[in-house]
């Protein structure tokens, strides 16, 4: 902030004014710093992987043809996609599978319509099984403790 006030003192009046929890990393409480400094670098380095040694003007254009490559192929595979009239991807597909085998055996009893709520029995597996949980959707929450 001295090194703005000393070339600008209007703009640093007027950075002064707003909340310094809103525009900057060293008064955030330590919430964005990390993925500064973790996920941004480790995406700049994966779009440049290869590309190191190479003038400036040859990184531009890697960069460019790999980002427009990589819309151009998840335009395709969703369009691919919706033509077939699949509505979610492979990977929502797969976790819906997996939660739907999960939930097979289990029964939903007492359904609330005003609280939006069900008491929901699972099934017995190696002694263990045949609890009753309530299950609240408004809120996500159930009685087993999982989210």
């Amino acid at each position: 902030m001295e090194e703005i006030k000393s070339h600008n003192i209007a703009a640093f009046e007027f950075l002064d004014q707003i909340n310094k929890k809103k525009w900057t990393a060293s008064h955030d409480g330590g919430w964005r710093t990390g993925i500064l400094t973790t996920n941004m670098s480790e995406c700049i380095n994966g779009v440049l992987k290869g590309a190191r040694r190479l003038p400036l003007t040859a990184i531009v254009e890697i960069t460019l043809v790999r980002t427009v490559n990589y819309f151009v192929t998840r335009e395709r595979r969703s369009h691919a996609m919706f033509t077939n009239g699949q509505l979610w991807t492979d990977f929502a597909y797969k976790m819906f599978n997996q939660w739907h085998q999960k939930s097979i055996d289990n029964t939903a009893t007492k359904y609330n319509h005003r609280q939006q709520s069900a008491s929901v029995v699972t099934k017995r597996q190696s002694g263990f099984g045949l609890n009753t949980h309530v299950v609240k959707i408004t809120n996500r929450e159930c009685s087993c403790g999982k989210r």
